[in-house]
């Protein structure tokens, strides 16, 4: 079976040219990035509460491994989201030059709300620790202009980043960048800012922009004019990913490896963003979209939305709301209280709050009690949500 998708209607051609499929709605897509939102707020709560207490524990570990995945599937979504955004723009008739303005506009406007998050939430310095919004807003400004480049020099950019990302990181001498805790030390010159920025800091360009550009491609293969066969190709080339991934992983624990080779051939790892890393998380990413694609678009297509298909639908159209809602509630509370304890220095409280089983049930409560704030939300149409926000600021 082929794939043709027009705006927001995936219209299924078999081999005989008949459609055979129409589909209205991209429940993957939220759930998707339901997934990713929650999984995100699952890590960081219990690092914010537990990550000194309790990090030798197996369920802390657990949480931190599930929580390597989240950043590189909602990074992944920005590239296929564009595409379908692009696209829907285009069959309205619009001018490219009116989605080119609204692209500018709006990845400007994501990356200075970016920084203005990392200073109301992170405290001014660390402004120039690029968080991932600023990375979103980054990637959408350069993704754009290579949209239209063919598959093969897409998939040729991504191997270009992995390959190049530990080299810009030797030269820019990565590790003296960050603290024996593994915190990233952000400074206001402008050569640590801009290496940061590149390669060194928490969100860097180099590796991450592999996330949005292979988004990008497998979107446009899947939803555009020359489709692939689903889901058996996808998930041969995620299976291909995740082997690749565990390869690398096994040779890195032989000794004496060369430096340079070293560079590659390393163990799983997020900071840095390793080799190892960033195939297990492509390979992850591609396997979980295509599940869901095959199983919630297609084999579901016909039926009543699910209780758990709209609250993902829900959780997904505020996306960043709850990434910035959830920072500000927990990480203001621990400063709150740090000054209420008087202690000197406002982090002194952070990891040291509740073991790890506690703080996972803090962050099932604050799921089900920010979902039931999304529903009145909702009926409001997400006034002043950060995303009604950003549609208002940037078109």
């Amino acid at each position: 079976m082929k794939i043709i998708i027009f705006d927001k209607t995936y219209a299924f051609i078999d081999q005989f040219g008949n459609e055979a499929v129409n589909i209205t709605r991209y429940h993957s897509i939220d759930i998707l990035r339901t997934l990713a939102i929650i999984g995100m707020i699952q890590v960081h709560v219990t690092e914010w509460l537990s990550g000194y207490t309790d990090y030798q524990s197996i369920l802390y570990k657990i949480s931190s491994l599930v929580g390597s995945f989240p950043a590189p599937i909602f990074t992944f979504l920005v590239g296929m989201s564009l595409y379908i955004s692009v696209k829907r723009q285009e069959d309205k008739g619009f001018k490219p030059a009116l989605i080119a303005d609204r692209n500018l506009r709006r990845g400007i406007g994501m990356f200075f709300l970016g920084l203005i998050f990392m200073i109301f939430i992170w405290m001014p310095e660390e402004v120039f620790a690029w968080d991932i919004l600023t990375f979103i807003g980054a990637s959408l400004l350069i993704l754009f202009p290579l949209r239209n480049l063919s598959s093969g020099k897409l998939f040729s950019i991504i191997l270009l980043v992995i390959m190049i990302s530990p080299v810009i990181r030797f030269f820019t001498n990565y590790s003296e960048s960050w603290n024996k805790w593994g915190e990233y030390n952000a400074s206001f010159d402008m050569p640590s800012v801009l290496t940061g920025f590149l390669a060194n800091a928490y969100f860097p360009l180099f590796p991450w922009l592999v996330f949005p550009l292979a988004g990008y491609l497998v979107g446009r293969t899947c939803f555009g004019g020359k489709p692939l066969r689903l889901p058996g190709s996808l998930f041969a080339i995620a299976a291909g990913l995740v082997i690749a991934s565990l390869l690398l992983m096994f040779l890195s624990t032989y000794p004496g490896l060369p430096e340079t080779a070293s560079w590659y051939i390393a163990s799983f790892s997020f900071y840095p963003a390793s080799s190892s890393f960033l195939l297990l998380s492509l390979g992850i990413c591609i396997f979980l979209f295509s599940c869901l694609f095959f199983v919630f678009d297609l084999k579901q297509r016909d039926r009543q939305d699910s209780p758990f298909q709209v609250f993902c639908n829900r959780y997904s159209r505020y996306a960043l709301t709850a990434y910035i809602v959830h920072h500000a509630l927990f990480l203001w509370a621990l400063i709150a209280y740090a000054y209420y304890l008087k202690e000197l220095y406002r982090w002194q409280l952070y990891g040291y709050i509740m073991p790890t089983a506690l703080a996972l049930l803090v962050v099932l409560v604050f799921i089900i009690l920010f979902y039931l704030v999304l529903i009145a939300w909702d009926k409001r149409n997400g006034r002043y949500s950060f995303e009604w926000w950003l549609r208002r600021l940037t078109g």
